[in-house]
This record gives C-alpha cells, sequence and structure tokens, in this order.
C-alpha cells in the first residue's frame, strides 16, 4: 500500500518535474525501495521549484511521517516554500 501512495504521490508531477527522471525515482518502488523512491521524488521537485499545491504539501508530510523517514525535515521546509496555492490537479 505505501508503494502505491508513494506511486501516486509522484505521478501528481508529470509536467512540472522532467518526466523521465521522475520516472526513474518513482520505479524504486517496483524493488521495495519505496523510501528512496519518495526521497527522489521530493528531490527532483526541489531542484526543478516545482510549484505544489497545499494539498501536495500535505500528502508529502504524511507519506514523510507514516513512512518514519530519518532524513528530511529540511526537504520538507524547501518544499513548503514551493506552495503555490491550490493548482489544477492532473487527473
Amino acid at each position: 500500500m505505501m508503494g502505491a501512495r508513494v506511486k501516486a504521490f509522484g505521478a501528481r508531477f508529470f509536467g512540472r518535474v522532467d518526466a523521465e527522471r521522475l520516472q526513474f525515482a518513482i520505479d524504486y518502488v517496483d524493488y521495495n525501495e519505496s523510501g528512496l523512491a519518495f526521497e527522489t521524488i521530493c528531490d527532483y521537485l526541489i531542484e526543478a521549484d516545482a510549484p505544489l499545491s497545499e494539498e501536495e504539501y500535505r500528502l508529502a508530510e504524511e507519506l514523510y511521517r507514516d513512512m518514519e523517514m530519518k532524513w528530511g525535515g529540511s526537504c520538507l521546509k524547501f518544499m513548503k516554500a514551493q506552495i503555490k496555492g491550490n493548482l489544477l490537479q492532473q487527473p
């Protein structure tokens, strides 16, 4: 289930992050590396300075908490600065 959540989270950013890099990160889930997938997706979001909705940021916080990640309070801080309000969500 966690892997599916990470994949769904990553898929939200096609069109805002390089598709090939994003798919590379999402594919980590298929190798039982959901944490690495999530971390890489977040890194790519920060590197691309991709705009995030408040909902997407909340999802990132939930995944971070639910996965009991040890890294990354600073990544969430960077991502919080990228919130641009309510963005149109892709299907």
